[in-house]
């Protein structure tokens, strides 16, 4: 198995880096990119070897931003060795368990006593992501350039149209109010300040080391986007499914630590943080309907009621919230979420 994954370019570096020529290959599950990740170990040495299908866009972002968050001092995992004639990256072991792991272990159904004590440590280092967005964007515009603007915002509530709404749902038709609703909560959330965002802030793409530290993977789709989106990602995560008082108490924790609030009231930051929050769990409920149905990914499948449960949930914080939106909406919105 080595010698069909571990390119020769790959083995040559590992061999001339005190790992011995009879190393482990293991394979290390992954999600649903169609990147495959394996860890190589030989003795007290080990990393971990991504491959991806090509050398695209989305392979070349993962290499430069991981050396440019590591310059600033990003919880993000050094790279090692590239090599792009097979589509690899050496880089450094994080460890075996993501915060998913911590909170809901392999095996059991109920949470483990950690939320309280992990969701903290993991909004500390998302704060230092975030607090560095200034100086980063200066030296690398390209990353300022990449903003997730209306379209992009848009694109998500079109996906959870099609792929959730339409296709899992059955509705072929939406309402004029409902669509008008989504362009105009894409309008609240590009109108949010700007900050580096992740863009996929989730339970698996936060690794809590061996040592207990934070490290964040998976995030060669970073770019200048509203300082609530990642936020949301992380707490209204259908993989963990928080409570709406552990949100509550973990979103306030935030608002205290994040300079970046400061321009706001406690319900203003809150209003805008559901905002965020369903283009998020809307565009997450897309992505499960269209990795189980269309890409044949099965896991994803059970995901679609819990993101449901949390639909239903944020809507019913949208209203108490909502000035003007019409009743058609919620009304709508009930019913595809029964």
């Amino acid at each position: 198995m080595n010698n069909e994954i571990v390119s020769s370019a790959v083995k040559d570096f590992l061999l001339s880096h005190g790992y011995k020529a009879d190393y482990e290959i293991s394979s290390i599950a992954g999600a649903g990119s169609g990147r495959k990740y394996y860890r190589i170990s030989s003795g007290k040495l080990s990393c971990v070897l991504q491959v991806s299908a090509s050398v695209d866009d989305d392979f070349k972002r993962f290499v430069d931003y991981s050396v440019s968050f590591m310059d600033f001092g990003l919880p993000v995992p050094r790279i090692y060795f590239v090599d792009e004639a097979s589509c690899s990256v050496l880089q450094e072991d994080l460890g075996a368990h993501n915060l998913l792991d911590n909170i809901i272990p392999e095996g059991h159904t109920t949470r483990s006593g950690n939320v309280r004590i992990l969701y903290p440590e993991v909004i500390d280092a998302l704060v230092k992501w975030q607090e560095v967005s200034r100086s980063l964007f200066s030296s690398h515009s390209d990353i300022w350039l990449r903003r997730f603007d209306f379209a992009a915002l848009k694109w998500e509530t079109d996906y959870f149209t099609e792929n959730f709404l339409k296709a899992h749902k059955g509705i072929a038709q939406i309402p004029e109010s409902v669509r008008n609703f989504y362009s105009m909560l894409a309008l609240a959330v590009d109108a949010q300040p700007k900050v580096l965002m992740h863009r996929d802030f989730q339970s698996q793409n936060v690794m809590v080391k061996p040592d207990s530290e934070i490290a964040f993977v998976d995030y060669q789709g970073a770019r200048r986007g509203s300082m609530f989106y990642d936020l949301a990602s992380l707490l209204w995560d259908p993989y963990v499914c928080l409570s709406l008082t552990e949100i509550k108490d973990f979103f306030e924790y935030w608002r205290t630590m994040f300079r970046g609030t400061k321009t706001y009231t406690k319900e203003d930051a809150w209003e805008a943080f559901v905002h965020a929050s369903l283009q998020r769990v809307m565009q997450a409920m897309g992505a499960y309907c269209f990795l189980s149905k269309v890409k044949k990914i099965e896991k994803f499948e059970k995901y679609i009621e819990p993101g449901k449960a949390q639909l239903r949930v944020l809507f019913g914080e949208f209203k108490k919230i909502a000035k003007a939106t019409n009743q058609e909406v919620f009304d709508f919105m009930e019913k595809a979420l029964a």
